[in-house]
């Protein structure tokens, strides 16, 4: 089962209604095109700060090659980790830059496919014309609060699960 993230535009965009149907889910998942087109992914999905900061590593580890005399192995390993490092996180960047323009976390939807996953959060949007609820962030300081009770393994609600 993979994850998707629920994000619908800024307010202003229509109504629930309007803002639900433009809804965008990503995956959280690992992007195979990031890894292999790497800062042509990045310009393709307009991520241009993204883009400056791999042009100028990528750069940078070409110029220690010639430069400096890093061995051809220890660049391609480089050159390696930064595509693998951009596989795992394209699909957060993505994420990331829609929050900064103002899209709103809606739901986390855990689905087999796009198709599963669009189904359950239109359920889930619209039930009977109910709003759809906005997922905040909790400040630092309160998800990191110590508990007075004493967790024992992965779930310390009585029950287990």
């Amino acid at each position: 089962m993979a994850f998707y993230q629920a994000l619908i535009p800024p307010p202003g965009a229509g109504g629930l209604r309007e803002e639900v149907e433009q809804a965008r889910l990503l995956p959280e998942s690992f992007t195979f095109a990031a890894l292999i087109f790497g800062g042509v992914w990045l310009l393709f999905k307009r991520l241009w700060l993204a883009f400056i900061l791999y042009a100028l590593v990528w750069g940078g580890l070409v110029y220690l090659q010639r430069q400096v005399g890093f061995s051809f192995l220890a660049v391609m390993l480089s050159h390696t980790a930064l595509a693998v490092f951009l596989g795992f996180e394209g699909q957060n960047l993505i994420a990331r830059k829609l929050l900064r323009q103002g899209w709103r976390l809606v739901d986390v939807i855990e689905a087999p496919d796009l198709s599963s996953a669009e189904r359950r959060f239109f359920e889930r949007a619209l039930p009977a014309g109910a709003s759809p609820r906005v997922v905040e962030a909790a400040p630092a300081s309160a998800r990191f609060a110590p508990s007075s009770a004493p967790v024992i393994g992965l779930f310390p609600e009585a029950n287990g699960r």
